[in-house]
C-alpha cells in the first residue's frame, strides 16, 4: 500500500466524514475517494461501506485502519527516537566538555589561527551593549620564563619563606602549559548596563572560548588562585586600575584524559517557581500585586 494513502485512511476513520477528513489532510475530496480506491483495489476487498453520506468502513476495512494506526505509531516513535538521537548529537560537545588540568595536556600546542578560532567564539557569546567587557592576553612561547620570574616574585612577596620546591611550583605554572593565556574582566563605564551584567558577559565569553577549545580538539582550563590578586604582577600584565585578573587558561592537546564528572541532579539547580503574595507595607493598604484587577 502507498505509504501516502495511510494518513488519508486514518483521518477518515477519524472524522467519519467524506468532507472534514479531505479538509483535515488539505486534499480534494475526489483526491481521498481516489486513494481510497486504489487500497480498495490493491487489497482486494472494500474497506468502505458503500452510500452517501459516508456510512463507515467494512470488517475488512477496520483491520487495515488498525494495521495503519500500528505502522503510523511505530513510524511516531521512530521519529521520535530519530530526534532524540539528533539532540543528544547536537549537544555532546557541550555534554564531553571537561576541564582539563596541565599535567594532563601535552603537545601540539594550538595554533596562533586556532586561538583565534577561540577568541572569535567568544565574540559570540551574549552580550548587553555588544560592549565586550573582557579581553584576552596571549603570551607567546619565548616570553614564558619572564612569566615565570613574575610568578616566583609574586609566591615570594606573599610567602618569603615558602621552601623551594614551592617556588618551582609556581614558576612552573607560567611554563608548564603547551599554551598559555590570561583572561581579563574589562567592566566599561555604561549606566545602561550594569557591572554585575558586564561580569556575566564575561564569563558567557569564557565559556564559549572554552567550548570551542574542546570542539577544535584541545583540552583547556582557567585557574586564578592568590596571585590573580596581586597588585605588582596585575601591573606588570598591563591590567589597568578598572579592569580585574580573572585568571590564567592553558591549552594543549589532552594527552591524558580527566576523570568522568560527578552527576549532578538537574533538581539541584533546577526549581520551579511559586508565588510569594508581598504583604502591603505598613500604613499603605495597599493590596498585594496578584489581587490587582487587570
Amino acid at each position: 500500500m502507498n505509504q501516502d494513502h495511510l494518513p488519508l485512511l486514518l483521518a477518515l476513520q477519524r472524522e467519519q466524514d467524506w468532507a472534514r477528513a479531505a479538509q483535515a489532510c488539505l486534499v480534494p475530496q475526489a483526491d481521498l475517494k481516489q486513494a481510497v480506491a486504489a487500497a480498495e483495489h490493491e487489497y482486494g476487498h472494500a474497506l468502505i461501506r458503500p452510500g452517501d453520506p459516508f456510512q463507515g468502513f467494512t470488517a475488512e476495512g477496520e483491520k487495515v485502519v488498525a494495521w495503519a494506526q500500528e505502522f503510523s505509531d511505530a513510524v511516531a516513535v521512530l521519529k521520535r527516537c530519530f530526534a532524540a538521537s539528533k539532540k543528544q548529537a547536537a549537544l555532546a560537545p557541550l555534554l564531553e566538555r571537561r576541564s582539563v588540568s596541565p599535567k594532563r595536556l601535552g603537545l601540539p600546542a594550538p595554533e596562533a589561527a586556532d586561538i583565534d578560532q577561540m577568541i572569535t567564539a567568544a565574540l559570540s557569546a551574549p552580550d548587553h551593549g555588544g560592549l565586550h567587557p573582557w579581553r584576552f592576553l596571549v603570551f607567546s612561547a619565548d616570553q614564558r620564563e619572564r612569566l615565570a620570574d613574575l610568578f616566583e616574585q609574586e609566591k615570594l612577596r606573599r610567602d618569603p619563606l615558602a621552601p623551594r620546591e614551592d617556588v618551582e611550583r609556581a614558576r612552573e605554572h607560567a611554563t608548564r602549559s603547551p599554551a598559555l593565556l590570561a583572561f581579563i574582566v574589562a567592566p566599561k563605564a555604561r549606566m545602561r548596563v550594569p557591572e554585575r551584567e558586564q561580569s556575566l558577559a564575561a564569563g558567557a565569553a569564557l565559556g564559549n572560548f572554552l567550548n570551542a577549545a574542546h570542539q577544535l580538539g584541545y583540552g583547556a582550563i582557567m585557574l586564578s588562585g592568590e596571585r590573580c590578586f596581586d597588585p605588582v604582577l596585575c601591573a606588570a600584565l598591563g591590567v589597568q586600575p578598572a579592569e580585574y585578573l580573572a585568571g590564567f587558561i592553558s591549552l594543549g592537546s589532552v594527552a591524558t584524559v580527566p576523570p568522568q564528572r560527578k552527576p549532578v541532579p538537574l533538581d539541584a539547580v533546577r526549581s520551579s517557581w511559586t508565588p510569594v503574595e508581598a504583604a502591603p507595607e505598613p500604613g499603605t493598604g495597599a493590596l498585594p500585586l496578584n489581587t490587582l484587577k487587570r
